[in-house]
C-alpha cells in the first residue's frame, strides 16, 4: 500500500501528544512524519519504525531553509502519499499540503480563501469557547483524525517506579503556567521527605539554569548532596534518559511532562493559568494534576492578567502543602482542609480517550463536560460506556441551551467535495 503522511509542526509537547496518532496509523502501513528540524533527532529516538522528514518550520524563512523544504516535497510527490494528515492549523503546514490532491488530506487543507478545517476540527474547536468545560484532551483531538484510533489504555504504558529518584521540571517555556521557585522548593522537599530521600534531578533549558541556583539556596542543605542540577546540560537523547526511569517527575505543563507519561514515569503536575489538565494533561493512567480552577482559567497566557493571578494563590493558601503532604503520604483527603479554587485529578482513559477523575476539590463544569465528551462519543461513532456518576447525579441529555450553542445552522450545509 502507498505510504502515509503526518505533519506535526508544532513544538516538543505536541510531538508527543500526536502519539496516539501515529500508532494508530503506523499499524497500517509505512509512515512517514514531517517534523521542524530541532525536533527531529528526538521524533526519531523516541518514534522508531517512522520515517522521519525535517523541515524548516520554526526558524524564520531564508533561502536554505526554503531549498530544504523544496527537496522535501520533491521526494514527497514521488512517494505518492495515499494519505495525509495535517495536523496544524498553520500557513506554512497547509502550504506544504498544496503539493497533494487535496481528497487525501484530513485535518486541515488549503483552500481558495486559506485554511479549511475538518468537520471534526470545526465541532473541537466551537467547545473550546468554554475551555473551563473542555471535554477531550489534544492527544485525542488528533487521534481521532484517523478512523477507529488506537485504544487509549494502550497509547502510554501504565505509570511505575523505576528506581532513579525524583525529577523536578524547572518551568516551562510559558512562565506564567510554572510555579514560582520558593513555592517550588518547598514541593520538592516535601515529595524528597514523602519518597524517603532520592536524589532529585533538575530539568530544565539554559535558561531555567538561574532557577536551578536559586532552589538549590532554598533547599535544606542536607538535601544538596541528592541533587544533579542537569538544566540546559542535555540533548534529546540525554533528557530521555534523565527522565526514564523516574519514581516520580514533578512538572507544569511541559513537553517533558509529556515524555515522562510516554515512558511510564508517575507524574505529579501542577497547572493554572492557561494550562487545563482536561485538554493537555499527561496521558494514560495513574498520574496526577493539581488544578487552579478559578472562574478567570483557564486564561491566555499571551493576554495581561487583570486578576492579579489569582490562579497563583490556589497554590500559595496555607493549606496546599499540608493536603500535598497527606497525598503524597497516601492519606486520605477526605478529612484534611482542601484549598478553594483548586483541585486534584487523577487520569483514567475512557472509550474516547484521556480521562480524569475528580480526586478533590469542586468541579463546577462537571454536567457542561459529561454533555460535551457524550456528544464527541456518539460523533466518533463509539460504543457509549456506562457512567455511574451520570445515573448517580441524574443529569440532563441534552442540557437545551448546549445543544442550542452545539448545534448551528451551518453545520446542517455540506461543503463542497468529500470531506470527512
Amino acid at each position: 500500500m502507498p505510504p502515509i503522511l503526518v505533519l506535526q509542526g508544532a513544538r516538543f509537547g505536541d510531538l508527543l501528544q500526536s502519539k496516539r496518532l501515529l500508532l494508530t496509523l503506523k499499524n497500517r502501513g509505512e509512515l512517514h512524519l514531517g517534523v521542524d528540524k530541532s525536533l527531529a533527532p528526538l521524533a526519531r529516538h523516541i518514534y522508531p519504525g517512522i520515517e522521519i522528514h525535517a523541515l524548516n518550520i520554526h526558524a524564520g524563512p531564508d533561502r536554505q531553509g526554503l531549498e530544504e523544504n523544496k527537496k522535501c516535497l520533491a521526494l514527497w510527490r514521488e512517494l505518492d502519499f495515499q494519505a495525509v494528515y495535517n495536523c496544524n492549523f498553520s500557513p506554512l503546514t497547509t502550504a506544504l499540503c498544496r503539493c497533494f490532491d487535496p481528497e487525501r488530506i484530513t485535518g486541515y487543507r488549503p483552500s481558495a480563501s486559506g485554511m479549511l478545517r475538518s468537520s471534526w476540527a470545526r465541532t473541537v474547536f466551537r467547545m473550546s469557547e468554554r475551555r473551563r468545560a473542555t471535554p477531550l484532551n489534544l492527544v485525542d483531538f488528533w487521534a481521532h483524525f484517523a478512523s477507529d484510533p488506537l485504544p487509549a489504555r494502550e497509547v502510554n504504558p501504565l505509570p511505575r517506579s523505576g528506581g532513579q529518584g525524583l525529577g523536578v521540571v524547572l518551568a516551562g517555556r510559558e512562565a506564567r503556567r510554572s510555579l514560582p521557585v520558593p513555592l517550588l522548593a518547598e514541593i520538592a522537599r516535601c515529595v524528597f521527605y514523602a519518597l524517603d530521600g532520592p536524589r532529585i534531578r533538575l530539568l530544565g533549558s539554559k535558561a531555567e539554569r538561574p532557577s536551578a541556583r536559586r532552589l538549590m539556596r532554598l533547599l535544606p542543605s542536607k538535601i544538596h548532596p541528592h541533587v544533579e542540577d542537569l538544566s540546559g546540560r542535555t540533548d534529546w537523547r540525554g533528557l530521555v534518559g534523565a527522565v526514564e526511569g523516574l519514581d516520580m517527575l514533578v512538572s507544569p505543563d511541559t513537553g517533558t511532562m509529556h515524555l515522562g507519561a510516554h515512558l511510564g514515569v508517575p507524574v505529579l503536575a501542577f497547572f493554572l493559568s492557561s494550562a487545563l489538565c482536561h485538554e493537555t494533561g499527561p496521558y494514560g493512567r495513574g498520574h496526577h494534576v493539581w488544578q487552579a480552577a478559578c472562574d478567570c482559567a483557564p486564561c491566555l497566557e499571551s493576554a495581561v492578567c487583570r486578576a492579579g493571578l489569582r490562579c497563583l494563590k490556589a497554590f500559595l493558601a496555607k493549606e496546599f502543602l499540608p493536603a500535598l503532604n497527606s497525598f503524597i503520604q497516601g492519606s486520605s483527603l477526605d478529612d484534611t482542609p482542601f484549598p478553594g479554587n483548586l483541585q486534584l485529578w487523577k487520569s483514567d482513559p475512557d472509550e474516547l480517550g484521556g480521562h480524569f477523575q475528580l480526586c478533590a476539590g469542586v468541579d463546577g463544569c462537571a454536567q457542561e463536560r459529561d454533555f460535551l465528551r457524550r456528544h464527541l462519543v456518539n460523533l466518533s461513532r463509539l460504543p457509549p460506556a456506562d457512567s455511574p456518576r451520570k445515573a448517580k447525579a441524574g443529569l440532563a441529555d441534552p442540557l437545551p441551551e448546549m445543544g442550542a450553542w452545539l448545534y448551528q445552522d451551518a453545520d446542517w450545509m455540506l461543503p463542497p467535495g468529500r470531506y470527512c
